[in-house]
């Protein structure tokens, strides 16, 4: 496995402008990192998160590949946000968005493509409503993918947010597309917002994997105070520094390693202590997990 981080872990540094994105790579290397994934708000100026196009950010994308150049860390992938919902007109207009982030993989070197299907945010977690959506999240994910394998791309949905989460709907949504370079982005703590147990979903879904994240999360059955994520279900969640929280870290590890998945690894960090202890820390115990499981 080569383990890196994604650039969402860096966004408080990124947004504050107390890191540059040179000072980033140079941070991985410093700490040994082996490939940085890219979410593509990161790079974002503070507010403009919702509306940011990487693919419209000239400078930027430069900027990146110059750092890529001078530093030597290679970009693993880019994670974006899109919706498949709506009209026809409105569907195709994001496809034709997250067609343009295969292309700006193909161009940074990256093999791997996580785009959403749905806001984050959105809850709408019925049943009914889930089925009326569907065929048109299958429609716009087989159209990707299809786009992407001509760059020799692997597209991927992720447990990510309230709606397209779940064990369950990930693997229907990957059979329903049934297109061999469309695959699954397994984040080992995202199961927790739909409050799917996080050791079985992950096992579940791994067969399926392209790209693996892990994270950590408290969890807490009553809100303790302000900053903290309620669930689907009605838990209460907050970001933790990789190996402090409540999730049985290093058993994930383990089922990793088992799976046989051998592809990137990148650290989420998105915790309340200070962002650079978060990353370093949480990096180090991912090492130490790896190294401890293969003896």
């Amino acid at each position: 496995m080569k383990i890196g981080l994604s650039s969402y872990s860096f966004r408080p540094l990124l947004a504050n402008g107390s890191m540059t994105v040179e000072g980033l790579f140079d941070w991985l290397v410093a700490h040994e990192a082996e490939h940085l994934e890219i979410a593509s708000f990161s790079f974002a100026a503070a507010g403009t998160e919702v509306n940011y196009d990487l693919t419209a950010d000239t400078e930027m994308i430069t900027r990146i590949e110059t750092a890529v150049a001078r530093s030597g860390v290679p970009i693993s992938g880019i994670c974006l946000g899109a919706s498949f919902l709506g009209t026809a007109d409105e569907r195709a207009a994001q496809v034709a968005m997250v067609k343009r982030h295969v292309e700006l993989c193909d161009r940074l070197g990256a093999r791997f493509l996580r785009h959403d299907v749905v806001p984050w945010s959105l809850r709408l977690t019925d049943t009914a409503e889930f089925e009326a959506a569907f065929d048109g999240i299958v429609a716009g994910c087989a159209e990707v993918a299809d786009f992407a394998k001509g760059l020799s791309v692997v597209t991927s949905v992720e447990d990510h947010g309230f709606f397209m989460n779940s064990a369950e709907r990930l693997l229907r949504l990957h059979h329903a597309v049934a297109r061999d370079n469309f695959k699954l982005t397994v984040d080992v703590g995202n199961f927790l917002c739909v409050d799917d147990n996080p050791d079985v979903a992950t096992r579940r879904t791994l067969p399926l994997a392209s790209f693996v994240h892990v994270k950590d999360f408290y969890v807490r059955q009553t809100e303790p105070g302000p900053g903290w994520l309620r669930t689907h279900g009605g838990q209460f969640i907050r970001g933790a520094v990789f190996g402090y929280g409540d999730l049985d870290t290093a058993g994930l590890m383990k089922a990793i390693v088992a799976s046989g998945y051998d592809g990137f690894l990148s650290l989420e960090y998105e915790g309340n202590e200070p962002t650079l202890f978060g990353c370093e820390t949480g990096l180090g115990n991912t090492r130490r997990m790896l190294a401890e499981i293969r003896g």
